[in-house]
C-alpha cells in the first residue's frame, strides 16, 4: 500500500470521516474544544530543482475536480455556476516513489489569524467557540504571537485581563510590535534580547522597536518605550509612565476604529528617537491611532 502526506480540501474530509466508524459525526471538535484534523493554510514550500523535474514530467498538467456551491440543502439549485478547478495544495498526487512531500504543525495563534469578518459575524463565531476572524482579533493576535515568542527565549511577559470590543472577546496586551527590520524571525529576537532573564514587560504595557541594531540588555517595562534610534544599547533601564490606553468605543466616523473597536489614548511613554533625544510623551500628545508592524 502507498501512503502519501497530502491535504484534504474540506468538501471532501467531511464525506471521507462520515464514511468511516471511528468518525461518522463527521469534523467535529473533540474534548480540547478543536478539530483533531489540522487546518492548511496553503503555505507551500518547494525544493525547486525536484519540484522543476515534476513539472517537466507532467507538462503542469495536474488532476481537476468540481466543487458545486448548492443555493439550499435540497442541492437541486446552483448557487453560482461550478467550474472545473485544480488545487496547488494537490501536487502530491503527480508525485512518484521517492519523492516526498512533508508538514510542519504548530498553532493558530502564530501562524493564523485572518481579517475577514464582520463585528456581528465575529460575536457569533466566538459564541460557537470558533475564532472571530476580525479586526479586533486580528490584532491582539499580533501582539500575542510577540510575547509568545519572547516567554520562549526566557523574557518575563505579563497578560492583560480579557476585555470586550463591541462584543469581541480580546486579551488586549501588552502590545509588543517589533519592526521586521529589526528582527524577521524568532531567532533573531534573542540579538536584540541577549540577557531575556533581565527583561519584565508588564500586562498594561507597549514597546515599540523600529531602530536597526539595537540592543535591550536590561528592562522592566510599565508603560511605553519606543525606540527608533538605531544602535541603541539599553542597560538596566526602568520605565514606568501612564502609557497608551486602549479605550473602547461604539461608533466612530473612521471605519477602521469601528471594525477595531477602540481607539489608542496616548497618556504618556517614553521615546528614543532616531536622533540623541530622549523624549517623554504627556497627555497633549493623545490621538486615537492604529500600532502598525
Amino acid at each position: 500500500m502507498r501512503h502519501r502526506t497530502i491535504n484534504v480540501e474540506y468538501n471532501q474530509l467531511d464525506p471521507l470521516l462520515r464514511s468511516t466508524k471511528e468518525f461518522k459525526r463527521g469534523d467535529v471538535n473533540d474534548e480540547s474544544g478543536f478539530s483533531p484534523f489540522p487546518g492548511n493554510i496553503n503555505q507551500l514550500l518547494f525544493q525547486m530543482e525536484g519540484y522543476s523535474k515534476i513539472l517537466e514530467r507532467t507538462q503542469g498538467i495536474m488532476p481537476d475536480f468540481v466543487n458545486p456551491k448548492y443555493k439550499d440543502e435540497s442541492k437541486t439549485v446552483f448557487k453560482k455556476p461550478t467550474r472545473l478547478e485544480c488545487m496547488m495544495q494537490d501536487f502530491p498526487t503527480v508525485m512518484e516513489v521517492g519523492e516526498t512531500a512533508g508538514f510542519t504543525q504548530i498553532g493558530p495563534e502564530l501562524c493564523f489569524s485572518p481579517v475577514k469578518n464582520s463585528v456581528p459575524d465575529g460575536v457569533n463565531l466566538q459564541a460557537k467557540g470558533t475564532p472571530a476572524g476580525t479586526a479586533a482579533t486580528g490584532e491582539a493576535d499580533q501582539y500575542a504571537a510577540a510575547r509568545i515568542m519572547l516567554r520562549s527565549i526566557g523574557c518575563t511577559v505579563e497578560d492583560a485581563d480579557e476585555v470586550s470590543y463591541n462584543g469581541i472577546k480580546v486579551v488586549p496586551g501588552p502590545s509588543i510590535v517589533i519592526k521586521s527590520k529589526v528582527a524577521c524571525c524568532p531567532g533573531e529576537l534573542k540579538e536584540l534580547f541577549p540577557s531575556p532573564e533581565k527583561i519584565k514587560i508588564s500586562s498594561r504595557s507597549t514597546l515599540v522597536v523600529g531602530g536597526t541594531g539595537v540592543t535591550i540588555e536590561s528592562l522592566d517595562l510599565d508603560g511605553t518605550l519606543v525606540v527608533n534610534k538605531n544602535g541603541k544599547k539599553i542597560t538596566k533601564m526602568t520605565v514606568k509612565n501612564d502609557g497608551w490606553v486602549k479605550v473602547p468605543v461604539e461608533d466612530h466616523d473612521d471605519e477602521k476604529i469601528r471594525m477595531r473597536g477602540f481607539v489608542i489614548e496616548k497618556k504618556g511613554g517614553k521615546s528614543i528617537g532616531s536622533d540623541d533625544s530622549d523624549d517623554c510623551f504627556s497627555a497633549n500628545d493623545c490621538i486615537g491611532g492604529c500600532i502598525i508592524a
